[in-house]
C-alpha cells in the first residue's frame, strides 16, 4: 500500500519536471527515470537526479554551467508552482549540487552529481508512462540517460549502499531486460567512477537493511516485495556481475588497478577521457606511489575477487 505523503511528493515531482526538461545540458537518471518513465510505478520515486552530459567541460566551467542551470529551473519552479519554497545546497558542500523544494505537503530533491560527468552513450527524450498520466493526471517529457547508464549507475548504488530501494530496482531489471552487455558497458563505467575500491562493489560485505526496510522503503510499492526477496536478489545480482566478466575485462580492471589501464582491452570510447574515471586513476596513482603496502593489498582484494 502506497503512503499519501509519498503520493504528494511525486505529484510534486511531475510539477516540477517540466521546469528541468527545458535545460539542454542536463539529462534524468536514477530511481525516478526508471520507476516513472521505464516501469508502470511498481514504486513511488521522489528525488530528480541528473546528469550533466558534457565530459568535455572542465570542473569549473561544468559547475558554472549547472549552477546557471539550476539557477533557472529554481526562477522557473518559484513563478509557476505555488506555494513553492526552495533552498540551495552549494557544490562545496559535498558532491551534489542541491536544489530542494517544499510545499506544505510534500518535499523533492534536485541533484546534478559533479564527479561523475558526461555520457557514454546517447540519451533518449522519454515520457511517463501512461500509468503515471492515469495516476496522477499529469504528463512529463524529459531526457533520460540511456538504458546502460541508467542500470549501470542504479547497480553500482545497490551494491555500495544496498539500500531496498535499489535492490527493488534491480529486481525488475533482472526479470526483464536482464543484465545485458549494455548493462555491463554501464556498470564497468560506474565501478570505474565510484569512491569505493572496485573489489567492494563486485563482491560487497552484505548489509543487514531490515531497519531501512521498514523505515525508508516499507510503503512505496504498489508490489509485494519481502526482506527476504531482498537478499535473493542482491545476491542474484552479484552472481550475474561475476558471471559476466570476460577475461578482457578482468585483464582491464587489473591493470587500471595497477595504475598502468590497457584502455584497448574495454570497448568504450573516450572513457579515459571522463572526469570521473580521470579521478579514480589518479587516486590510484597516488597511493602506488605514496603507499606501496595499502596499494598491493587493494590490488590483491580485487585479484582475489576477480579469480574466485
Amino acid at each position: 500500500m502506497i503512503k499519501p505523503a509519498y503520493r504528494a511528493q511525486v505529484d510534486l515531482l511531475l510539477s516540477i519536471l517540466p521546469h528541468v526538461a527545458t535545460e539542454e545540458s542536463l539529462a534524468l537518471k536514477g530511481g525516478t527515470a526508471i520507476n516513472l518513465f521505464i516501469r508502470d510505478m511498481p514504486r513511488l520515486s521522489v528525488d530528480i537526479d541528473l546528469t550533466y552530459i558534457r565530459w568535455q567541460d572542465d570542473r569549473t566551467t561544468a559547475i558554472q554551467h549547472i549552477t546557471a542551470a539550476l539557477d533557472r529551473i529554481e526562477a522557473r519552479i518559484k513563478g509557476s508552482i505555488k506555494p513553492v519554497s526552495t533552498t540551495r545546497v552549494p557544490v562545496g558542500q559535498g558532491q551534489d549540487v542541491k536544489l530542494n523544494c517544499q510545499t506544505p505537503k510534500a518535499h523533492v530533491k534536485i541533484e546534478v552529481n559533479t564527479i561523475t560527468r558526461g555520457i557514454l552513450f546517447p540519451e533518449r527524450m522519454m515520457s511517463v508512462t501512461e500509468a503515471v498520466q492515469n495516476e496522477f493526471q499529469k504528463f512529463a517529457a524529459i531526457k533520460v540517460v540511456s538504458h546502460g547508464e541508467l542500470y549501470g549507475g542504479k547497480i553500482c548504488a545497490a551494491l555500495d549502499r544496498q539500500h531496498p530501494r535499489d535492490i527493488f530496482d534491480v529486481h525488475y531489471l533482472l526479470k526483464n531486460e536482464g543484465f545485458a552487455n549494455e548493462v555491463k558497458q554501464g556498470f564497468l563505467f560506474f565501478l570505474l567512477s565510484h569512491a569505493r575500491p572496485m573489489h567492494e562493489l563486485i563482491n560487497p560485505n552484505r548489509q543487514d537493511q531490515k531497519l531501512a526496510f521498514e523505515n525508508q522503503f516499507s510503503g512505496m510499492t504498489s508490489e509485494l516485495f519481502t526482506y527476504e526477496m531482498y537478499e535473493e536478489v542482491r545476491e542474484q545480482l552479484i552472481l550475474e556481475i561475476n558471471k559476466s566478466l570476460s577475461d578482457d575485462d578482468k585483464k582491464f580492471l587489473l591493470s587500471f588497478k595497477k595504475g598502468e589501464p590497457q584502455w584497448n582491452l574495454i570497448k568504450l570510447d573516450n572513457l579515459q577521457y571522463f572526469p570521473a574515471t580521470q579521478w579514480k586513476l589518479q587516486h590510484i596513482q597516488t597511493l602506488a606511489q605514496n603507499n606501496k603496502v595499502k596499494h598491493a593489498r587493494l590490488l590483491k582484494g580485487l585479484e582475489d575477487v576477480l579469480n574466485n
